[in-house]
């Protein structure tokens, strides 16, 4: 009777373990994301590189001025670290298949990324 109720039990963990790794399995935060070489709308000399390993680069007329690390929660991006903004900041994105759009949430203490980012479009 105890050896059933081992096999029961061991039988009825591993099952449980498939489906929650199943149900984990599902689409990851930051899917629709798009990485690539974006243009800031107006001026096909500036822009970001956003990398697939979540670090980006951005450029000033052929020279890249700041690089760092981000993070992609759903529809929120979050430019975590950067040589030139010491803390991090938030904005919201959407992305149309071509234009990508950032919109700042809640404050971004450095000038230079929120004029860069906040309501801006890219291509």
């Amino acid at each position: 009777m105890n050896h059933k109720k081992m096999l029961l039990l061991v039988t009825g963990l591993v099952l449980a373990s498939l489906l929650l790794a199943a149900c984990g399995a599902g689409t990851p935060s930051n899917a629709g994301f798009p990485t690539g070489k974006f243009v800031w709308e107006g001026s096909d000399l500036q822009g970001i590189y956003l990398n697939e390993d979540k670090t980006w680069t951005a450029f000033y007329y052929g020279e890249h001025v700041d690089e760092g690390t981000y993070s992609v929660n759903g529809n929120l991006y979050t430019q975590e670290t950067s040589k030139v903004c010491p803390s991090p900041a938030t904005y919201e994105w959407t992305f149309d298949g071509t234009n990508l759009k950032f919109q700042l949430q809640g404050e971004d203490s450095c000038d230079i990324r929120k004029a860069s980012f906040d309501e801006q479009t890219s291509y």
